[in-house]
């Protein structure tokens, strides 16, 4: 299994458009071939307890919405495949307008899972 992690953010105000877009690209995901399972992430904030920033930092990195797209594939070429789809050409060409930064993404394997928990619905 390959999980992606897509983040970009965008200006504030902007907000709905993305968010437009997001629902576009879920939309998009539910059609995708090997596609396992994604979630999408929203900023609410910033942990001083858990970021190596100075009070100044924390205040920079907070003046935009950031945002992630977490996506749970069968291989890297089922995820490659969907990356290169028109589909989602059209939406982040529809995001580009509204970006402070990314999209970037980053690739990942799973090192270490919690174990699944028998008879719990998630």
């Amino acid at each position: 299994m390959i999980i992606g992690q897509t983040m970009f953010s965008v200006r504030r105000s902007t907000e709905h458009r993305a968010e437009s877009a997001l629902d576009e690209i879920a939309n998009l995901l539910n059609e995708a071939q090997g596609v396992r399972g994604y979630r999408m992430l929203r900023s609410v904030g910033m942990s001083p307890l858990a970021s190596d920033l100075c009070d100044d930092g924390r205040e920079a990195a907070l003046c935009d919405a950031h945002y992630v797209i977490q996506t749970d594939w069968d291989s890297v070429e089922d995820h490659d495949a969907f990356y290169s789809g028109e589909g989602l050409r059209r939406v982040y060409m529809t995001l580009a307008s509204i970006l402070a930064t990314g999209p970037y993404e980053i690739l990942y394997e799973s090192l270490v899972e919690q174990p699944a928990c028998e008879g719990i619905t998630v």
